[in-house]
């Protein structure tokens, strides 16, 4: 008889076992049933006879016993359940007390075992030394292999964050067994994926991965989903999320892109697997960008109006060098979409001017985001409403950042002055471009008399007293600065003009004492005040309520401690931040810039970078950290490609405009060194800052 045969009557009774697998052990038990059938066995093997009569009389009870189980399995009442399970148990003891060497009949007790109404540690045990018993007589016994790697997997502690050790390498060993005798089962190779993972075994996981990809689709997935969570799937398709995963971790980007490419080609519903085939795609270079291309390409045939689809692989073809390709794509996708979806034929027009802008192709980019308006229907409109509002706000802030970089100031004023009359009066998204455009144009005094104004009609809008003093600092003036934001904290606080009316700007940040104070700190390191700053850092650090708050206020403090010259401090400060919150991205930027700034650890600080922008990967701060890393090491192509994708988010930064100056001066660029530091010097408030970047212009 096939061991094979007993797996029905596995239902879902390890979902009790969670709890029962970490008590710890009650008194000693009275001798158990597998003690004694132990003794048996060795009576067996010491040359007790068992005829052919007695092994057919075993055979007969282990029929009555699937009987009563298959019984109890069609019963709804639990009184009938309990009475079929113990006459169960009955003949399946009686089956290997006439026949001690019928392994099937220990498999099927381990598994009643466990399904006994209340299952603890003295019944988990039992089932593992009964199911030891079987596959100790019979070493392919199916049944008790996979019985024995479900309960090791429980009693491992799989299902929480950390692993016993003992436990986790007999879980292993079981379900090597399960392969062995069953080379294309999912759930075997599944579960030795998550053990490898959990022990840093990313190799043996890989092949694991590859192997679950190509086993059959199994039947029973409730043990997994229990051990892996409620979502967890035995399906080939999870396997090729996870390898795809695991293959980006460890380096290997092309057969990522390869994997990920077939799970989107068939689900390109799927958010996970495009989440990750884009990252896969960032990492990617030469012939796997170009395996992406045609993977995504037969994507988009099977799925015209998938914009994220259509988006990634027009990407994918920019980076590859195909960018008319790309604009091709983009444009025929969007004109499909424009009679069905406006508002996505829109975003794929916007997506074209980001593709011509990274290009330095500023009038196409121009033509681009024009197209995204008409192509909204907002070209003429007389009426916006307020998501629409949205939008042009988005696409007008483009234009005006293109026309920065392209450094076309009036072209500057004249979108702003169109946002103007389209927005309304009242709406505040053109006041604060004009006055950004005034500060990065070197205009400061005049961009804080277009602040005042405001001020006038919204004297207590926190924002706008924020950015007051930001523009009092970087004319010198921290101290007044400081005045106007601790009077702005002795009064009460008034709602933000951006919370009613027609104005739907970005929200004001919060006003209170813990904000404040963190924004005098940064305000004092600004001007190089490093000691005020690091006063304030710890009055935010006091005020805070709740470790996430105490956390942003270390970060400001590590900040404070650089500008005043405590190196040692700050990176202390920093490296307690990160044991506290592994990954926080923006501990790990500022410590790998700080070291940059020393010229110490250059290796580290840019895996410290690196990590931050696996996080944020459009973040401005970080791409100008990332860049300047690859400057101090040497590497000039790479710093400027971060720098530019930084300066193209970031106009306003002196930081980022004297990098990149510095990166075309050591190019042996000079009229563009010179045009980053001139837009760095009008940007720059500090006077050694000044001073500095002076010397470098002559």
């Amino acid at each position: 008889m096939s061991s094979k045969s007993f797996l029905i009557i596995f239902p879902l009774i390890l979902f009790a076992l969670s709890a029962s697998a970490q008590t710890a052990p009650g008194p000693v038990p009275t001798p158990t049933f597998s003690s004694t059938a132990a003794m048996s066995v060795a009576d067996l093997r010491a040359g007790k006879e068992v005829t052919r009569e007695m092994r057919e009389q075993a055979y007969a009870k282990l029929l009555e016993g699937q009987r009563f189980v298959w019984k109890a399995n069609r019963l709804r009442s639990q009184a009938g359940i309990s009475s079929a399970s113990r006459s169960a148990i009955e003949a399946f003891q009686n089956a290997v007390q006439i026949d001690p060497a019928l392994a099937e009949g220990y498999t099927a007790l381990a598994e009643l075992e466990v399904r006994r109404p209340s299952v603890g540690e003295n019944e988990v045990n039992e089932s593992i030394n009964l199911a030891m018993i079987a596959t100790g007589i019979e070493p392919d016994n199916f049944g008790a292999h996979r019985l024995l790697a479900r309960l090791y997997s429980v009693k491992s502690g799989l299902k929480n964050s950390s692993l016993d050790k003992v436990y986790s390498v007999k879980a292993i060993a079981e379900w090597k067994q399960i392969t062995r005798l069953d080379p294309r089962n999912a759930e075997a190779w599944a579960f030795l994926s998550e053990f490898y993972d959990k022990g840093n075994k990313p190799q043996d996981q890989i092949d694991a991965l590859r192997k679950w990809l190509a086993a059959a689709p199994p039947v029973d997935v409730q043990f997994y989903s229990f051990i892996a969570g409620a979502q967890a799937s035995l399906q080939p398709e999870a396997a090729s999320l996870k390898l795809g995963s695991v293959l980006l971790k460890t380096g290997n980007t092309r057969e990522a892109v390869e994997t990920l490419s077939l799970v989107v080609a068939d689900d390109p519903a799927n958010a996970e697997a495009t989440d990750l085939l884009r990252e896969a795609i960032d990492s990617s270079k030469g012939e796997t960008a170009a395996v992406a291309v045609e993977s995504l390409r037969q994507a988009v045939y099977a799925n015209p109006g998938n914009v994220s689809l259509i988006t990634m692989l027009a990407e994918v073809q920019s980076r590859s060098g195909m960018i008319d390709d790309a604009a091709k794509l983009l444009r025929a996708s969007a004109v499909k979409l424009i009679q069905s979806d406006r508002a996505s034929a829109a975003a794929l027009y916007v997506v074209l001017g980001d593709l011509y802008n990274r290009a330095d192709r500023n009038t196409d980019a121009i033509a681009a985001y024009e197209e995204a308006i008409t192509a909204r229907g907002l070209d003429k409109a007389s009426v916006i409403a307020s998501d629409e509002r949205e939008f042009l706000m988005f696409v007008f802030e483009k234009m005006i950042q293109t026309f920065k970089l392209a450094d076309r100031p009036n072209d500057v004023r004249a979108v702003i002055e169109r946002a103007r009359k389209v927005l309304g009066k009242d709406d505040l998204f053109s006041d604060r471009q004009l006055i950004s455009f005034l500060r990065e144009s070197g205009k400061k005094p005049e961009a804080i008399d277009v602040v005042r104004s405001i001020r006038v009609k919204y004297p207590n809008d926190s924002s706008f007293v924020r950015l007051e003093a930001t523009l009092l600092t970087e004319t010198g003036k921290v101290d007044e600065a400081v005045a106007i934001i601790k009077k702005m904290m002795e009064a009460k606080p008034a709602p933000s003009p951006e919370t009613g009316g027609n104005s739907v700007s970005a929200p004001a940040p919060a006003n209170d004492q813990f904000s404040n104070y963190l924004f005098i700190s940064n305000l004092y390191s600004q001007a190089n005040r490093g000691k005020d700053a690091a006063d304030a850092a710890n009055k935010a650090y006091n005020v805070a309520g709740g470790k996430e708050r105490k956390q942003i206020a270390k970060l400001t403090l590590a900040t404070a401690q650089q500008m005043s010259g405590d190196f040692a401090g700050a990176e202390t400060t920093l490296r307690g931040l990160l044991l506290e919150t592994p990954g926080n991205p923006v501990a790990l930027n500022n410590l790998g810039y700080f070291l940059l700034e020393r010229n110490e650890r250059l290796d580290e600080a840019l895996t410290f970078i690196q990590q931050a922008l696996k996080a944020d990967p459009a973040n401005p701060s970080y791409l100008d950290s990332l860049g300047w890393a690859y400057f101090k090491l040497g590497n000039l192509t790479d710093a400027e490609k971060n720098l530019k994708d930084a300066v193209r988010i970031d106009t306003g930064s002196s930081t980022i405009n004297e990098h990149l100056g510095d990166v075309y001066q050591k190019q042996g660029k000079p009229e563009q060194a010179k045009a980053y530091w001139e837009k760095a010097l009008n940007l720059a408030s500090d006077t050694a800052d000044i001073a500095r970047l002076k010397a470098k212009l002559k």
